[in-house]
């Protein structure tokens, strides 16, 4: 990488190296970065502070509090500002440099990279050497050199210290959900591989050791999501490779990160048209020449971002209301309140999400007492599970206002069950049609409809181009007789893929955005209406991963 040349005095460096670093494409930060304290790490714990060199010696980058959605789309970036890097070959050899960009952020739990590349776009399923290939490295030791461990260019000097890696071998296309977060790391694979799409969490003390990450404590928790601007292979345009990694790991292979702290940061990329064969491990350009980028990670608050994930593992699920079938799968604890100038009495409820490639499943419980009277929902509880369509959709049936007022900004998908028809019976569209003159989404039998909404006041049954209702549930409660307290079991099946714009689709290896409702008959003497229901929204979206294996 070559040096992208300050013209700030390097004796103020610090106070104003925001302005000194920016892409050009978003507004500065306008609070320095945080003041930390040097020590010297455990053996047993190595951080990513530095003390072997003066800051002056780095470039700088500042990784403020964000709410960052994984989609490789570099839209919620905007406001973020990053720093241009010119990407060199390794000295003594001859690729062509590459123009970068490369962005931080942070939102308390994850720390986020957003790294351009100008290049033209080459992806060849099953060969990720015929495919550009992006990697970020962290230093893990204090001392470690910007070189995979060592101060030497040409890699041959002695290590001073431990790297982590984030290499990104791109066997799985654009758009694609990837890494270890969605995939385990296959048989007989150390713990950092990524069985799925081969973005690896490996470590270095010097080129010759690169290795997955096998230490103590060994995972890999990346998630990643790329595109280029024009996805045809050898048309120019740019890459975008969008990354996270939960801050702290445990994992003595791993960079840890702490919010007020630094880490620092070094870039390369191969390029698929270094020969014929495509590129290898030592045909890369990188940014290591110029020496470590020092990324610090700001204070604030993120109020915006989604503060649960929950993961979608393969499974074998009967949908019959039993949840055993469920022991081995976590799930997500959440407490349903009641919607902003509403008094209704709060529930505590579980959810878990799985998949077996063709069909989605979800089990929804509800601790609450038995409410069933046949031939009147209102007067029986009634579960929702709702699904984002668009990216930006709010999770308050498609607003971001609570009170639901605000402006829709996207569509949601709602499975709404109110029920007609008994506990252990099959319902929904999958067994039942729409009945005379009824939209497509309907279930004439039972009443578990697929609807969409943009806001609370347009939920309608799905009645869009190729609208069906595929849905499958059977529920069941701990003691089924009215009045007696306990927990509802809601458990449900849909097909991953409808085809229809008022549904949400799924992809193995993509991500969901849910939320979950509850009407409680005992609202009122007639039961509850629509507004009257406790929700998990109030806390956002949950983030669904749907694993590979």
């Amino acid at each position: 990488m070559s040096r992208l040349r300050s013209t700030c005095v390097l004796a103020v460096l610090m106070l104003v190296f925001a302005a000194c670093n920016s892409a050009g494409d978003g507004s500065e930060p306008t609070t320095a970065p945080p003041e930390t304290s040097v020590t010297t790490p455990p053996t047993t714990q190595p951080t990513t502070s530095t003390t072997e060199a003066p800051h002056d010696e780095f470039r700088t980058l500042a990784a403020p509090a964000a709410a960052i959605t994984v989609d490789g789309d570099g839209s919620d970036w905007a406001d973020i500002a990053g720093s241009d890097v010119m990407l060199e070959p390794i000295e003594g050899k001859d690729f062509e440099p590459k123009a970068a960009t490369v962005k931080v952020a942070h939102d308390g739990e994850f720390l986020y990279v957003l790294y351009t590349v100008e290049d033209d776009y080459d992806y060849t399923e099953g060969d990720p050497h015929l495919s550009g290939s992006p990697s970020v490295m962290w230093a893990i030791e204090s001392g470690a050199g910007p070189h995979m461990g060592t101060e030497a260019e040409d890699g041959e000097g002695p290590s001073l210290g431990m790297v982590d890696i984030w290499h990104w071998e791109l066997e799985c296309g654009p758009g694609e959900n990837q890494g270890g977060a969605v995939a385990g790391p296959g048989d007989g694979k150390d713990p950092g591989n990524d069985s799925g799409c081969n973005f690896d969490d490996e470590w270095a003390t010097d080129p010759e050791t690169r290795e997955d990450d096998n230490g103590a404590g060994a995972e890999n928790s990346l998630l990643g999501v790329f595109h280029h601007t024009s996805e045809s292979n050898g048309d120019a345009g740019v890459w975008t490779f969008e990354m996270r990694r939960t801050l702290q790991t445990g994992d003595v292979q791993d960079a840890q990160f702490t919010v007020g702290g630094t880490g620092l940061l070094a870039l390369a990329y191969w390029d698929a048209d270094n020969s014929p064969e495509g590129w290898d491990d030592a045909d890369h350009v990188q940014s290591s020449h110029d020496g470590w980028i020092e990324v610090s990670l700001l204070e604030g608050d993120v109020s915006a971002r989604s503060a649960r994930t929950l993961q979608a593992p393969f499974a074998a699920i009967t949908v019959d209301g039993d949840g055993s079938d469920w022991a081995d799968i976590a799930g997500s604890d959440v407490m349903l309140e009641p919607i902003e100038g509403k008094d209704f009495e709060p529930k505590a409820a579980t959810v878990k999400v799985a998949h077996d490639g063709e069909f989605l499943y979800v089990l929804y419980t509800v601790e609450d007492d038995y409410d069933y009277t046949e031939g009147d929902p209102h007067l029986s509880g009634s579960p929702s599970v709702m699904w984002a369509i668009e990216s930006g959709a709010g999770p308050h049936m498609g607003t971001e206002a609570e009170d639901g007022e605000g402006p829709s900004l996207g569509m949601v998908d709602i499975w709404h069950w109110e029920l007609e028809c008994g506990p252990g019976e099959n319902q929904g569209g999958a067994v039942a049609g729409p009945g005379d003159g009824k939209d497509p989404g309907n279930d004439s039998g039972c009443n578990f409809d697929d609807e969409w909404a943009t806001d609370p006041e347009t939920r309608e049954d799905d009645n869009g181009a190729g609208a069906e209702n595929s849905l499958l549930g059977v529920f069941h409660h701990t003691s089924e007789s009215n009045g007696d307290a306990g927990v509802w079991t809601f458990e449900m099946r849909r097909t991953l893929q409808t085809g229809d714009v008022q549904d949400a689709q799924f992809t193995v290896g993509g991500t969901g955005l849910l939320a979950l409702a509850y009407w409680d008959a005992d609202n009122s003497p007639e039961g509850w209406d629509d507004a009257d229901h406790v929700q998990s929204s109030h806390d956002g979206w949950i983030e669904v991963a749907l694993m590979r294996s």
